[in-house]
């Protein structure tokens, strides 16, 4: 009973417990309101160097290390092509997205302070998950966006596309996102320019064949009155909600 008891008390007072773990801070700031900054750092970028927000991507997920000393490297994109602890349920960032968010980061002026585990330094992997802010990006940029029965295409693409899919009983099993990037050219029409993710050809069939369909209902964007190649990208969730 006597060893149970000192043994209890060295669980209770701290003797085996593990010290818990603080985060790493930028300029003496969490890291929420660090992504918060990295956000708007990066909308600066894009508009003040005219990124093509077409062909930015909306959610992305980033890592970097901090060390004892903090000092930053190992600066990546997680997404659902990557292996092992980079594998996360987000499609590629593209290009444009890279290039954008590392040049933002590179600009963040301040230093970081180490993470802590009670009195000792220790490296840290930060996570973020940056929501770009596109529509704003794209409102600085293009005055004459791209349109869609001469609506926003976010609000009107959707609701359009969505009944005209033939989504039957050929795809009763069929479950997952299907995912598509294409351009509206100068003229109106569509061409397909990669299936980043689907769950069945058959269905990718189906979703680019009406895809194809919304040919001349596109209003390609306009730069000094003339029209210009645009791309979209559509994400859609089939199968179980």
């Amino acid at each position: 009973m006597k060893f149970f008891a000192l043994l209890l008390a060295a669980l209770l007072f701290g003797g085996t417990a593990a010290a818990q773990t603080t985060p790493p801070t930028f300029n003496g700031a969490t890291t929420k309101i660090f992504l918060s900054r990295l956000t708007a750092q990066a909308k600066r970028v894009a508009i003040e160097k005219k990124y093509p927000y077409e062909e930015l991507t909306e959610l992305n997920c980033v890592a970097f290390l901090v060390d004892t000393t903090g000092q930053v490297s190992q600066w990546r994109f997680r997404d659902n092509t990557c292996k092992g602890r980079d594998s996360v349920g987000y499609a590629p960032a593209s290009e444009a997205t890279r290039r954008l968010l590392t040049e933002a980061f590179d600009n963040m002026e301040g230093e970081w302070q180490p993470a802590r585990r009670g009195d000792r330094k220790v490296r840290f992997t930060v996570n973020l998950v940056v929501r770009l802010p596109v529509k704003a990006i794209a409102q600085a940029l293009d005055p004459d966006p791209l349109l869609f029965m001469e609506q926003d295409p976010g609000e009107s693409f959707v609701p359009w596309f969505r009944p005209r899919v033939r989504y039957d009983e050929r795809f009763a099993k069929v479950e997952g996102l299907v995912h598509v990037r294409f351009f509206v050219e100068a003229d109106g029409s569509v061409t397909i320019d990669e299936v980043v993710e689907s769950p069945d050809e058959k269905l990718t069939k189906e979703v680019l064949r009406v895809i194809r369909n919304s040919r001349g209902k596109w209003t390609p964007r306009k730069v000094d009155g003339v029209a210009q190649r645009s791309a979209y990208e559509l994400r859609m969730n089939y199968g179980k909600q």
